[in-house]
């Protein structure tokens, strides 16, 4: 199979075949295949196929400030002003402390060295430095006595919008991406002439003569296979069993490229291959000069080893084996032993993706790469079942109306009886317990009151933008009142874990290297 030839010790016939037009049938068959499409099916608009639409201004000014803060890498939008900072001898920029809790928000605050990469001008320990700086001062908060400056219901939630605002906001979205389009196109027709979209039959066109004017006005045609690389998209990239990601529901032609995307990967292609070479040349150069000293017969020859250590000493990998041994997973290919019957329904099931990866590999799989699928699958499954598992819970608790000061109560002796705490069994005690749980019950029914409520005022305002009335009335909510803070908190009477992070230190990997060591070589000399 040609769209898997980087897969090694696999023969044409011996390949799976993946849903949709991969069937192992040559072009001239495919293209009989299709003409035998009944008259009525072409006067049907695929599924998913973008529609001009109107174009809404107020939506566009939306999409720009998105890309602004895309382009800015924060909410350019918040009101929050965030003054700089000395502590010792790191300073924080107002900019820095934006990024920094744009990607605590984004990546947790456990995530080190990712929140570091984002700031770009911060280093791991500074960041954790910072974390414990702002750790300290809550701390500082809690030991005063004083309530934590925000509280619980005050962090700000994503809102929910309904499906039938979502697919008008998609059509919003296609008027603007189809005028952005015809732009374009107009663009590439200007630059290109009639051969500014690569279709296969331009290509077939292209291939009879190697020294026409067409040929040397395209400079891709000589180095790149367009062929395949349509096909690719054809039967790979875009050949999703999701619909949605399928060409077949989205365009009623085969899938095509620009002639300025052929010239972007034409310019990648000459400009890694330079590179190569030159690293090939001079770490070729410099083991010649070496051994020349010790054998002056040496031969001025490049080896592959040179090569080798060329493409490591580059960061790139030798070959394309992994990529596509996780492409039938990435792109949700459906793969078959046998190539299915066009005119019958599909008898067989699909390969798993055990079965796939073992396929395309030719059997030499590590039994560690079978362990991570498993994996892999057990907890999509059990995300389903835990999924399922909670929907039914819910409407449990919304059939039986549970009475709040029974719920309270069952936590309460929950944790006098089965904590590892060991809290006296009085009154006092109890009556503690009840106070907390219900100040924290109290406080996660009042975020769930503000979560719906900043929904429905997101989607009567988008409703509003796009100048459409919804299909049923939007019930309309009460705003929650004030917020009842309260100094009441389990943590503080029973330790359940929130705080880990101050009892934890951290430390960096040459630390824990060097302990590892350490305890290795202790054992050995016990032993």
């Amino acid at each position: 199979m040609e769209i898997f030839q980087s897969v090694p010790n696999r023969e044409e016939g011996d390949a799976g075949y993946i849903s949709g037009s991969l069937y192992g049938e040559s072009d001239d068959e495919n293209r009989r295949l299709s003409l035998k499409r009944p008259a009525e099916e072409s006067l049907v608009s695929p599924t998913f196929k973008r529609n001009r639409g109107i174009l809404n201004m107020d939506y566009l000014d939306i999409l720009n400030l998105d890309i602004e803060d895309a382009a800015q890498r924060v909410c350019v939008s918040d009101d929050a002003d965030i003054e700089g900072s000395q502590f010792g001898v790191t300073f924080w920029s107002s900019a820095e402390k934006k990024l920094f809790f744009e990607a605590a928000a984004r990546f947790g605050r456990d995530d080190l060295s990712g929140i570091a990469t984002f700031i770009g001008t911060k280093s791991e320990v500074e960041v954790n430095h910072y974390f414990s700086i702002l750790r300290r001062a809550q701390l500082l908060r809690q030991r005063e006595g004083l309530r934590p400056a925000i509280e619980f219901p005050e962090y700000p939630a994503a809102v929910e919008l309904s499906q039938p605002l979502c697919h008008r906001l998609d059509e919003a979205a296609d008027a603007i991406s189809v005028r952005q389009e015809h732009k374009e196109q107009q663009r590439e027709e200007g630059k290109w002439g009639e051969y500014w979209d690569i279709t296969p039959a331009i290509i077939q066109n292209l291939g009879k003569d190697e020294d026409s004017a067409e040929n040397r006005m395209l400079p891709f045609v000589g180095i790149l296979n367009t062929h395949n690389w349509l096909r690719l998209s054809e039967r790979i990239f875009m050949n999703s069993s999701i619909p949605s990601d399928n060409w077949h529901f989205i365009e009623d032609h085969p899938p095509s490229m620009w002639a300025t995307t052929f010239e972007d990967f034409h310019s990648l292609a000459v400009s890694f291959t330079r590179r190569l070479v030159q690293t090939t040349i001079f770490l070729s150069m410099s083991r010649i000069r070496a051994k020349k000293e010790l054998i002056p017969t040496t031969r001025n020859s490049v080896r592959r080893r040179d090569v080798e250590a060329a493409i490591a000493s580059l960061g790139l990998t030798p070959n394309s084996r992994q990529f596509w041994l996780k492409c039938a997973r990435r792109l949700r290919l459906e793969v078959y032993r046998e190539p299915p019957s066009r005119d019958e329904e599909h008898e067989q099931e699909a390969l798993s993706y055990e079965e796939k990866r073992n396929l395309f590999s030719g059997g030499q799989l590590r039994e560690k790469d079978f362990q991570e699928e498993k994996i892999l699958e057990d907890a999509s499954v059990d995300e389903s079942e835990s999924e399922s598992e909670a929907g039914s819970e819910v409407e449990a608790l919304g059939a039986s109306d549970y009475d709040e000061e029974a719920t309270v109560d069952q936590e309460a002796n929950e944790i006098l009886r089965f904590s590892a705490a060991d809290f006296p069994e009085t009154y006092r005690t109890k009556e503690s317990l009840q106070n907390r749980i219900a100040a924290e019950r109290r406080q996660e029914s009042y975020a769930e009151e503000l979560d719906q409520y900043a929904s429905w005022q997101a989607e009567a305002k988008l409703w509003e933008l796009l100048q459409l009335k919804p299909p049923m009335e939007i019930p309309k909510l009460r705003e929650p009142g004030r917020l009842q803070r309260s100094k009441l908190d389990l943590e503080s009477m029973f330790p359940i874990g929130r705080d880990w992070r101050n009892k934890t230190k951290y430390r960096s990997e040459w630390e824990a290297e060097e302990t590892t060591n350490t305890s290795m070589e202790t054992r050995e000399r016990d032993g």
